[in-house]
């Protein structure tokens, strides 16, 4: 049922360790909101990762078997917070599927790439400076030097949600600058919409309305989706953003092929990793 996905994550990581390719694989969706912090902001949680596994298309992975591995401080910050009564807090559809780690946890580069090579979706916590949140500025520092790491697992066909920095201007930075988020930090709980985009995939005003909220895009490559927005703000703000079958360059991401993709010798690190992430794949169909 997945072969044809499968196939297209082992292709990727090929014309990668080759230099350069034009794959398109991996999606992604980022949000100025700390869902993470709130329960899961009734369901929001379950629709993001519903899109994120393609629900609805030729290449869905079943909810059952898509994993998730969620990056947050497990070092006390705020114990109690990181999804806790979300649905990554073990609710049905994803019990035994969510792994949390600590980016310090990992000796080095291949360590985490081998970490990537064993979920499907990577799910990066809200920053501490939210005001609750448990991802603290030395983790997510840590975090950024991965981004090679990243790049070859969004390639090969992995996915990536990430939550708020909320005032962090370097939290997004385990991504292309074409994905940052941009001026200064927000706040306010009431006043997002969600656009036809949006609504089409299942969020509702509920679920976006009633929290905080802490940052928006206001600069990202065109290829993205805007799913919510802020409209009534001066010029309007853009607060959660998706993007389906991209890729990472050197610089960017997006759907449009136009940069090459990682140098071979840092997606060698991942590429035994890739292997296994897509056979696992297989086995599960």
């Amino acid at each position: 049922m997945k072969f044809n996905r499968i196939a297209s994550y082992l292709t990727a990581a090929l014309l990668g360790l080759a230099g350069s390719g034009t794959a398109q694989a991996g999606s992604v969706f980022l949000t100025g909101h700390d869902i993470d912090f709130h329960d899961g902001a009734d369901g929001y949680d379950v629709v993001i990762l519903n899109w994120l596994r393609g629900q609805g298309t030729a290449t869905e992975i079943p909810a059952a078997s898509y994993r998730v591995g969620l990056i947050r401080s497990i070092d006390g910050i705020n114990p109690a917070s990181g999804f806790v009564g979300g649905v990554l807090d073990g609710a049905p559809l994803w019990v035994g599927g969510v792994t949390a780690a600590d980016p310090t946890q990992f000796a080095n580069a291949a360590a985490f790439a081998t970490f990537l090579g064993n979920i499907d979706v990577l799910v990066v916590a809200s920053q501490v400076a939210c005001g609750g949140c448990d991802f603290s500025p030395g983790d997510s520092a840590v975090l950024n030097t991965f981004a090679p790491q990243i790049a070859a697992f969004f390639n090969a066909g992995g996915d990536i949600w990430g939550n708020t920095v909320a005032d962090l201007a370097t939290g997004f930075n385990y991504l292309p600058p074409s994905a940052a988020a941009s001026g200064p930090p927000i706040s306010g709980s009431t006043g997002f919409v969600p656009t036809a985009a949006g609504l089409a995939i299942g969020i509702t005003s509920t679920m976006v309305n009633g929290d905080e909220t802490h940052n928006r895009f206001t600069s990202f490559d065109p290829d993205f989706v805007v799913f919510e927005t802020r409209p009534a703000t001066a010029g309007g703000e853009i607060i959660s953003i998706g993007l389906r079958d991209a890729r990472i360059g050197t610089d960017d991401i997006g759907t449009d092929g136009g940069t090459t993709v990682p140098e071979p010798g840092t997606l060698a690190l991942l590429a035994l990793a890739a292997l296994g992430f897509a056979l696992r794949r297989r086995r599960d169909c």
